[in-house]
């Protein structure tokens, strides 16, 4: 399915150019009004001089070519963003891995991975649910640098409970030799549900209802 989210953007941009159109047939009016108006009340003997209405004429008509220039390529704009989103389409079903802070547990698996920089010596992560309560704190995890490292979040809390399926929030902190914290990153691997196109960009909704954009894919399979 693809859902184009944001075609109120193009419509506005269109009703822009619309505007500009109508505000600039006003402007010639109101020239023409005053054109006439002088011509009509000069003095025969002292007759104005026309070069300054001609040049303003010209200005005008390049203003007018400028901003249906402008309509012509917003409707190209629009049409090549129709075209993305279609293409997009394609990527529906394929499993992603992308940068998020998210995690989804169902049937007591986690879809989370981190990647950890050189130095990192220790690792830790904190599980948050939809409440902001952290329900599981893991320590000790791998501190492989440089590639993806699974989470490896079997779906219980703290006290060795079960939690409920569902979208939860990372927190991860690494630590080098030092105990500076460095800087690591999260993500997930996971299918595309469906494609998103808003302000000229594709998103992708992935399982658990998270929105991400295309730009934030690592990976695709």
């Amino acid at each position: 399915m693809v859902d184009v989210i944001a075609t109120g953007t193009t419509q506005t941009t269109e009703t822009a150019s619309t505007s500009s159109l109508s505000a600039l047939s006003e402007d010639y009016t109101r020239f023409l009004t005053l054109l006439t108006a002088q011509i009509e009340n000069q003095d025969p003997l002292e007759p104005m001089d026309s070069t300054q209405f001609v040049s303003q004429l010209a200005q005008l008509s390049q203003v007018e070519q400028a901003v249906q220039s402008n309509a012509n390529l917003e409707t190209l704009s629009a049409q090549f963003g129709s075209l993305s989103a279609v293409a997009g389409a394609s990527m529906i079903g394929h499993e992603v891995t992308v940068t998020s802070s998210s995690t989804m547990l169902e049937d007591g698996a986690s879809d989370g991975y981190y990647m950890l920089p050189d130095g990192a010596a220790e690792v830790s992560a904190q599980i948050v649910d939809p409440l902001d309560r952290v329900v599981r704190t893991m320590t000790g995890l791998p501190i492989t640098t440089g590639e993806l490292v699974e989470l490896g979040w079997d779906g219980k809390d703290d006290l060795g409970e079960d939690v409920l399926d569902g979208l939860y929030s990372v927190r991860l902190t690494a630590l080098n030799a030092d105990g500076d914290q460095v800087t690591a990153y999260t993500y997930r691997k996971t299918a595309v549900q469906e494609v998103l196109f808003a302000e000229g960009e594709l998103y992708y909704n992935l399982t658990g209802d998270e929105t991400v954009a295309t730009s934030s894919v690592l990976a695709v399979r």
